[in-house]
């Protein structure tokens, strides 16, 4: 194999999910999503940023879906307020995998997205050290 260049992360992630519409309103509102402009088609929906990302019903309905206690992947999304999303988001029935929690990520909580998958919130960037070191 000849010399290639890799991006060193992802350049773009697909969620395999059973309800697009559904699947995209859930991203779109409680995390932001932007909409690529072009049209994917009626099967997906395409989310600009880096990595880009897209819902797929590649899944179909009636098969089984992730479970947030033993799915391999987790999704994290970075919030200005944790605590603010979380209050939004119980409200709104949305299901709660770990209750809000102050750790090396700031203000942390987990929830479920329509499928199931974790979707990881906190506030800010990784320390290099942790816990922080005596200044």
């Amino acid at each position: 194999m000849a010399n290639a260049a890799v991006t060193p992360s992802p350049g773009f992630i697909s969620i395999a999910v059973t309800d697009v519409k559904a699947s995209a309103a859930f991203y779109e509102d409680y995390l932001g999503g932007v909409r690529d402009s072009f049209d994917f088609g009626p099967d997906s929906a395409v989310f600009v940023g880096w990595p880009t990302y897209a819902l797929s019903s590649a899944r179909r309905p009636g098969q089984p879906g992730p479970s947030p206690d033993t799915t391999s992947i987790q999704l994290w999304w970075r919030a200005s307020d944790a605590q603010a999303l979380y209050d939004t988001v119980v409200a709104s029935g949305i299901r709660i995998l770990a209750e809000p929690f102050d750790g090396p990520f700031g203000r942390t909580f987990a929830m479920a997205d329509p499928d199931g998958y974790r979707i990881t919130i906190y506030e800010k960037d990784q320390p290099l050290f942790w816990p922080p070191r005596p200044s």
